[in-house]
């Protein structure tokens, strides 16, 4: 089992290890007030999750990454105004990482795309799967998923990664390149992007809420996605793609289809998503 350490700007050797080596088995949140941005991660010295608490839910997010980490044996160095972190666990009173109901702040759809050379497969097999075992199945020949470049920890290979808005079409993109591309209008070929109730996903228990990322171990069925979105339905065929056009063109589809969703299940009597 893992320990938190509190401590200041991450030094180049280990204070909390007599050879002053970092491994694996060490990570760092860091708590800040700026407001550039709600959260991000790195690979500094080591892996890197720093938490804005200028957005809602941070104090959640800290103690959800902390309890992940920590599952995972791995030793957190916490940078951060002690004061700060006594707010997160107070906040955090009741709660555990498996909360079994959405949160305020947490979206409610979310998304995993995947490229094109993808999608026939994930047909056959009728389900999203881990890195771990897409690799396992000599699906793929690369030696390390694209994550590798930011330092993700390789627990993070046995996850299908759900996010929202422009970042699952930029990890698509960065993937098609072989290199992290942050360029949301720089030209690629989008796969398909599905769609899915953050709030059944929670229900059925697939959810893993790691801090910074929400996730589904090794095997996500696409039979629980409500929409998938490809440049064949959405009629774009032979038109110049990029993260945001994809993106744009999807979620506009996917909310008219939302509209009528709902619609009919409100006259059905069921309850609306």
């Amino acid at each position: 089992m893992g320990n938190i350490y509190l401590y200041g700007k991450l030094p180049e050797q280990n204070p909390f290890r007599e050879d002053g080596l970092y491994d694996s088995s060490w990570v760092q949140l860091v708590i800040t007030e700026k407001s550039e941005f709600s959260m991000i991660t790195r690979k500094t010295i080591i892996f890197q999750f720093t938490v804005s608490k200028c957005y809602e839910g941070w104090q959640f997010r800290v103690m959800d990454y902390i309890s992940y980490q920590l599952g995972y044996g791995r030793n957190v160095i916490l940078t951060a105004e002690p004061e700060h972190y006594e707010e997160a666990q107070q906040a955090y009173q009741g709660h555990e990482s498996c909360d079994l109901f959405l949160r305020s702040y947490e979206p409610k759809f979310l998304v995993h795309s995947a490229p094109p050379m993808a999608l026939e497969q994930i047909l056959l097999d009728g389900a999203l799967k881990s890195w771990t075992r897409v690799k396992a199945a000599n699906y793929i020949s690369e030696d390390s998923p694209i994550g590798a470049q930011l330092g993700d920890p390789d627990d993070f290979r046995d996850y299908i990664m759900l996010g929202e808005g422009l970042a699952p079409e930029v990890v698509v993109s960065s993937r098609e390149k072989g290199f992290i591309c942050m360029d949301a209008d720089c030209e690629y070929s989008p796969g398909a992007r599905f769609y899915f109730d953050t709030s059944e996903l929670i229900s059925k228990g697939l959810l893993v809420r790691d801090g910074c990322h929400y996730k589904v171990k090794n095997e996500l069925p696409i039979h629980l996605a409500l929409f998938t979105a490809t440049v064949h339905t959405l009629s774009l065929e032979g038109c110049k793609m990029t993260p945001r056009i994809f993106t744009e063109a999807a979620d506009r589809a996917f909310t008219a289809f939302l509209q009528v969703y709902q619609l009919e299940n409100s006259v059905q009597g069921n309850k609306p998503l």
